[in-house]
């Protein structure tokens, strides 16, 4: 009987086999690409607090996830980019707290008249406890989003085509706002036509004159190059400027729990850019909008704060203003 041969080898190595049939080093993890909408420009506060988080993001989760910032409006005005991370079509991005009013309406809180009397209790307020987080967070949760944090975006003027010294030059006067009815029926209030006009169509509704003035940040006024349309500023400082930093809530769903965390300390980071990059702005920005050719009044608020007060019945009478009345009432008690 002959002998069986032994099987001669195929030439693969073990390890080379095992690769072939799926065995030995796991593959790379996927990465997360993460889009972000965002309608300031590139040098904007707001742009530059979003971008930090975005790094930290990056850095935090060793490359895992990689957000893809498409700022100066790519994806469309603020509302549409809300819509779109409502969606899931975006996954994130800073919406201001106006616009996104239209969605839920219980942040126009942060739209009434002179709630904050300066920065320190603007920061108070957000920062030192969690009772307007934790709020919102149940409240943006209800609507598809998840609430990341607060940025601090500055405080608002108006600017224009004519110099404000007073109640008396604004009466009558066309002026663009937020699409907010709680800042339509701020500038009501004061005498003025008020009429909502998305942040993209704000710089040819000027130029055209089919408003006087806007309501806005003279941050925004200077990054966005304002000046080189209208030479006016009165700085009313009506009310300082929140945005919310929002993800969508199945964008969120999506990562692990150890991705969520680093989410969160990626906010910590980006937070405290934005605190301190927002005071150092306030000190210096109106030298540079002067440095513009740009005029800057600073009308006594007492007149336009007396002229609104009635615009806070006007919002507890709405079913998100008696909801978030308890809110309002934190934020004035803060000291």
């Amino acid at each position: 009987m002959t002998a069986m041969r032994p099987l001669r080898p195929l030439g693969l190595s073990v390890v080379t086999l095992a690769a072939l049939l799926g065995f030995g080093s796991p593959a790379p993890a996927q990465v997360k690409d993460l889009s972000m909408g965002n309608v300031n420009p590139a040098t904007h506060g707001t742009t530059l607090a979003a971008q930090q988080f975005a790094d930290k993001l990056t850095e935090l989760t060793g490359g895992k996830i990689k957000v893809a910032h498409h700022h100066s409006g790519a994806l469309g005005g603020e509302r549409e980019v809300a819509q779109q991370i409502q969606l899931g079509a975006v996954d994130l991005g800073p919406i201001t707290t106006a616009p996104l009013s239209t969605l839920v309406p219980e942040l126009s809180v942060f739209q009434l008249p002179y709630i904050f009397r300066d920065y320190d209790h603007v920061f108070k307020a957000l920062d030192g406890s969690d009772t307007i987080t934790k709020y919102y967070d149940g409240v943006l949760d209800k609507k598809g989003f998840k609430l990341i944090g607060f940025i601090a975006a500055g405080y608002r003027g108006i600017y224009g085509h004519g110099a404000i010294n007073g109640l008396a030059d604004v009466k009558g006067k066309k002026i663009r706002v937020q699409e907010d009815r709680i800042l339509v029926a701020t500038f009501k209030a004061l005498g003025m036509i008020s009429t909502p006009i998305a942040f993209p169509e704000v710089a040819t509704a000027l130029q055209t004159k089919v408003i006087e003035f806007a309501e806005g940040g003279v941050n925004t006024f200077y990054h966005n190059k304002f000046y080189d349309i209208v030479k006016f500023v009165a700085d009313v400082r009506h009310t300082h400027q929140a945005v919310a930093f929002v993800m969508s809530k199945a964008s969120w769903a999506k990562l692990s729990a150890a991705e969520q965390k680093a989410a969160a300390d990626a906010w910590v980071h980006a937070r405290t850019f934005n605190r301190k990059f927002i005071l150092d702005e306030d000190k210096q920005l109106q030298d540079q909008v002067r440095a513009k050719g740009v005029t800057i009044t600073k009308p006594d608020a007492g007149p336009f704060l007396e002229a609104t007060r009635g615009v806070y019945e006007e919002f507890y009478a709405t079913p998100a203003g008696k909801d978030a009345r308890k809110i309002v009432d934190f934020i004035l008690a803060v000291k």
